[in-house]
């Protein structure tokens, strides 16, 4: 029997951006979300490393969370020590027997150098038995026609390696990708159990057909990229972040996976550890209907029922702060998009310089008109029909709205003309943008 653990995606180095309070969890060292994921790591590292008969660890990439296509920026320095500190903890609990085996992903990467962050605070030298495969190796091994492969004969294993690769990105990549993944079939009845470890998705086209399809037999694919922890077939698995990064994947589940493969009959278990119950802050999306008739007031209630409960005595705490997204739905006219994100700015000032009060870590939202739904066409002359089907009207009476809550006396005529000259503006400016 062999024992695989199979992990993916940790993200080291991920901070929470978008509507966060400026608080930190280490004192000018590490951001409240981009903490929890170092601990979450250096905990699972401390759980598998302690598991009897493991055979090997196997990562399939994004080890870091930067540099990545849209950040040029190194990992912050609490990234790299973390996973120095997982490597030495997971050498020393195994005594440097159990291979420790990564994939480049496309996050944490340098495209274009032979250098990687991964390498880049510590020496390979003092850890004998960690592996690590990078596109460079890749693009060696497509430039020589030869298998990029790991082979370990006393165990009778042998690993595919697939780091992350645009092989579509141009027409002569994804020629020499095609005559070269042949290279990676393994061999008819040699008594090896085949694994292979890939970072790419079917969904957007980085993951290679012949290894999605299982075209080559393998006895188990080790998947990294998508986020959920989830079998795509009976031996195709991903097994998802550490922690859900965003909101849309507040919905998956996250973790690492226990794989045991018969080394005779290559019957395949696979166990799930699911890690979403460790995250102890309240982390969902929040759902409000709205409607034109709802004033200021009636939202702004529906709003701090749902806050209600982030109220406490012991104020901010790094560790179990929540992460909003309100989601507000319904007919959203002109007057009532400016009402709502007028509000919930305020709202969040308000929250964020109360953190004595207030365990509140992130609030962000978003609104959503009802005829959106109901038509394919957003261009401009739809927002005219359908959001803004009274807007002078309407936005005299956010105007009037405004002036009245804040006591102010300035004219409404001169706000509400200056205010639809800028409108029309805009919408003219998005009639001459191309479509998306």
């Amino acid at each position: 029997m062999v024992k695989i653990i199979h992990m993916a995606d940790s993200h080291l180095g991920y901070r929470a951006r978008r509507g966060v309070i400026n608080k930190w969890a280490i004192e000018n060292y590490s951001k409240p979300y981009e903490q929890e994921i170092y601990d979450i790591f250096l905990r699972v590292i401390d759980e598998i490393s302690n598991l009897k008969d493991l055979d090997f660890v196997v990562h399939c990439g994004d080890m870091f969370h930067l540099p990545s296509e849209n950040s040029s920026y190194p990992p912050p320095e609490p990234a790299r020590r973390t996973l120095k500190e997982g490597l030495n903890l997971f050498f020393k609990q195994t005594n440097e027997k159990v291979p420790f085996i990564y994939i480049e992903g496309n996050h944490g990467v340098f495209k274009g150098y032979d250098y990687t962050p991964f390498e880049s605070h510590f020496e390979k030298e003092i850890y004998p038995n960690l592996y690590y495969f990078k596109e460079r190796d890749l693009i060696n091994a497509i430039k020589s026609n030869s298998p990029l492969s790991l082979e370990f004969k006393v165990k009778k294993v042998r690993f595919y390696l697939f780091p992350y690769f645009e092989f579509n990105a141009q027409e002569s990549y994804a020629n020499a990708y095609d005559n070269w993944i042949e290279q990676q079939r393994p061999p008819k009845n040699d008594n090896y159990i085949n694994i292979a470890l890939a970072h790419g998705s079917n969904g957007d086209n980085t993951l290679h057909n012949k290894v999605y399809s299982d075209d080559f037999g393998y006895d188990y694919v080790a998947l990294g990229h998508e986020h959920g922890l989830k079998a795509v077939s009976k031996n195709h698995f991903y097994t998802g972040s550490l922690l859900p990064m965003n909101f849309k994947e507040v919905y998956e589940n996250q973790g690492y996976l226990i794989v045991d493969l018969d080394d005779k009959s290559k019957n395949l278990n696979v166990n799930k550890v699911f890690i979403n119950n460790l995250l102890k802050r309240r982390f969902e999306v929040v759902s409000i209907d709205t409607n034109p008739s709802q004033t200021s007031k009636d939202l702004e209630t529906l709003i701090m029922n749902e806050l209600t409960a982030c109220i406490t005595k012991e104020g901010f705490d790094y560790k179990t702060s929540a992460r909003l997204k309100f989601n507000f739905s319904g007919e959203i006219t002109f007057e009532k998009n400016w009402q709502i994100n007028e509000l919930m700015s305020r709202i969040r000032r308000e929250i964020f310089s109360q953190p004595e009060k207030y365990n509140i870590l992130q609030i962000i939202w978003n609104i959503s008109d009802i005829s959106e739904q109901l038509e394919d066409d957003i261009s401009a002359g739809i927002i005219e029909d359908f959001i803004l089907e009274k807007p002078d009207e309407e936005f005299r009476n956010f105007v009037n709205e405004k002036l009245t809550e804040d006591k102010t006396n300035f004219d409404l005529n001169k706000l509400t003309n200056f205010g639809m000259q800028a409108i029309k503006k805009a919408l003219r400016v998005m009639e001459k943008q191309p479509e998306e």
